[in-house]
């Protein structure tokens, strides 16, 4: 900071502001109270005109807003149809995931079901 004191310099603006104050004209001061008569919120009570209640927009409407329009059903449709095409001739690799996966004697299978109950068993000892 300077030693030098800024306040003197200050004072010397305010001062040569609060001499120039100059009043609004008259056309100003009516252009302001007609717009904010114009914008005044209409009492409670008092209708001046019916409501004018916006159509309810249709089934398809409603599903096109909440997919997110065109670009949404775009994206669907073209989920759906890969998830068909992957559906209808799987590759090679995924044929055999999921066989292995769904076989009754799979060594999987088994596995789990002895993990579910060594914890069971856990589960009661903790209960003791």
């Amino acid at each position: 900071m300077n030693d030098k004191d800024d306040s003197l310099d200050l004072e010397l603006w305010f001062s040569a502001s609060r001499k120039h104050t100059a009043d609004p004209s008259d056309d100003l001061l009516a252009r302001v109270l007609g717009d904010a008569a114009r914008l005044q919120p209409q009492a409670p009570g008092i209708m001046t005109a019916a409501p004018v209640l916006a159509p309810k927009p249709s089934l398809w409407d409603q599903f096109m807003n909440a997919i997110g329009g065109w670009s949404g059903l775009a994206g669907l449709g073209t989920a759906t149809v890969a998830g068909l095409w992957i559906g209808i001739s799987p590759p090679a690799m995924l044929q055999n995931v999921s066989s292995a996966l769904t076989q009754s004697d799979s060594s999987y299978e088994t596995t789990y079901l002895n993990a579910m109950d060594d914890y069971a068993a856990l589960m009661i000892e903790g209960d003791q």
